[in-house]
């Protein structure tokens, strides 16, 4: 998905991609920043936070409930209790809005020229972890900047024993080049489970407007032994042509997979080491 600072814009992407979903589809996952994306440097803007009660919000509800699919956000802005949260929601097909995660570790970072992120100007640091279900797989989330810190992923698989995780991401060109896949992939080796991770790629531009951003993508599924099992463009398709979207990739996920890598190494016994992850 290559979002932009423009909501309807965002959505009618959304709602095409949801249109060309295969009808055995039950869990359809989506980038960071799907609904809006930040251009420019300055901090979102107070009134692109969304509530339940957002016009968007309840459309996309509705159409998880007409898909029969849930529907994972990835992280956007969401507001409660007067805070804003890089917040991950579920949609279901029930018309259920489950919030499933608030980002954790918020992306302050500074690359070099141009590329200079302060995330905790526009979002509150989350502090709980949580796992849902969906027909019984268990799911843990984790967004972009997250995925760095592999004591989270260790601690959900010793204390919830997930299944899948997701990471919906925002890389940029610089970083994702050499990090995206293999911090993915390590986090599947070491917790043994699948990892999905739905990410925004290509150029982000503001109609008639200078305004520009890039993101690496490249969109993956990664089975529990590290394999990446299917995968989209990233960046690097983009100097190359004229690629602006790309059709959902669609992946059947085998829970057997999980309990043979997991019995073959156990990876959970031989553990020497705990942590505990404190909890504000």
């Amino acid at each position: 998905m290559t979002s932009i600072n423009d909501v309807s814009v965002n959505l009618k992407t959304i709602e095409n991609a949801m249109q060309k979903l295969p009808s055995s589809t039950r869990l359809f996952c989506l980038p960071e920043n799907s609904l809006f994306l930040n251009l420019g440097t300055d901090p979102i803007p107070s009134e692109k936070a969304f509530t339940k009660d957002s016009p968007e919000i309840r459309h996309l509800r509705d159409l998880a409930e007409d898909k029969n699919i849930f529907l994972h956000m990835g992280g956007i802005a969401w507001e409660k209790d007067g805070k804003v949260y890089n917040e991950a929601l579920l949609l279901t097909p029930d018309g259920e809005i489950v919030e499933t995660y608030e980002k954790i570790h918020l992306f302050d970072v500074d690359l070099g020229p141009g590329i200079q992120v302060t995330e905790s100007r526009s979002y509150r640091s989350g502090h709980r972890l949580n796992v849902f279900e969906v027909d019984g797989w268990r799911i843990a989330t984790a967004i972009c900047y997250d995925v760095r810190f592999p004591e989270i992923f260790v601690h959900y698989m010793e204390t919830e024993n997930v299944d899948l995780f997701l990471v919906p991401a925002a890389f940029t060109t610089k970083t994702g080049k050499i990090h995206w896949k293999p911090l993915l992939r390590a986090r599947a080796i070491e917790t043994q489970a699948y990892v999905v991770a739905p990410a925004q790629v290509g150029y982000h531009r503001e109609p008639g407007s200078d305004k520009l951003r890039k993101t690496w993508g490249q969109s993956l599924v990664i089975s529990p032994w590290g394999k990446i099992l299917q995968e989209t463009p990233s960046f690097s398709a983009f100097l190359d042509s004229d690629l602006t979207e790309h059709d959902p990739i669609h992946s059947v996920l085998e829970r057997e997979e999980i309990e043979s890598y997991r019995k073959s190494i156990p990876i959970s016994q031989h553990r020497r080491f705990a942590m505990e992850l404190k909890q504000k």
